[in-house]
């Protein structure tokens, strides 16, 4: 009894409460692991922010229950499309951060972020709510962007930033301004 008390516990600390994913404690000890690793190895990885357009729109039109579900169907979508070994947490909020710890290229980024992007034409069906929903995503990679979990996650941020401004619905790898 004790253990699984232990067990529940554990899982509190380092869970979102909501979808059951990672959260931000977690996410940032997976981020600093797989820095480690790509500077050990000579390898890289990528970082996508992401987050659900006019979410807002949603909780005051259909009430949090509604918002909340959703949430979970997204989470379930994005832990279904990527692989085993990344990571799909949940920052707060519909904000949501994929660590994808070994990547090739840019490219095969960009090929992931299209996929989530198409992903999302496809509707949500929420407490009897078909929900159209599209997505917003920064991409930020590593150790090309950033060598450290403060810099890639601020540069993936900025690139989702980018995309909200640029008319969303997309994503953008982060690029410094010159």
């Amino acid at each position: 009894e004790r253990r699984e008390q232990e067990r529940t516990i554990h899982h509190m600390a380092y869970h979102d409460a909501l979808t059951g994913l990672p959260n931000r404690v977690l996410l940032g000890d997976r981020l600093v692991q797989a820095l480690a690793t790509a500077k050990r190895n000579c390898s890289s990885g990528a970082l996508m922010m992401l987050d659900l357009d006019r979410f807002k729109d949603i909780n005051d039109t259909l009430g949090h229950s509604t918002g909340d579900a959703l949430l979970r169907e997204v989470a379930g979508r994005l832990a279904g499309l990527l692989r085993k070994s990344d990571t799909v947490s949940r920052m707060g909020g519909d904000e949501f951060v994929l660590l994808l710890p070994t990547i090739s290229d840019s490219e095969s980024s960009a090929i992931i972020a299209g996929k989530i992007v198409r992903a999302f034409r496809k509707p949500f069906i929420c407490d009897g709510h078909t929900l159209k929903v599209t997505t917003s995503i920064g991409i930020a990679h590593f150790p090309e962007d950033g060598d450290d979990a403060e810099t890639v996650l601020k540069n993936a941020d900025i690139a989702l930033y980018r995309v909200k401004e640029s008319g969303r619905n997309g994503y953008q790898r982060y690029t410094p301004l010159a």
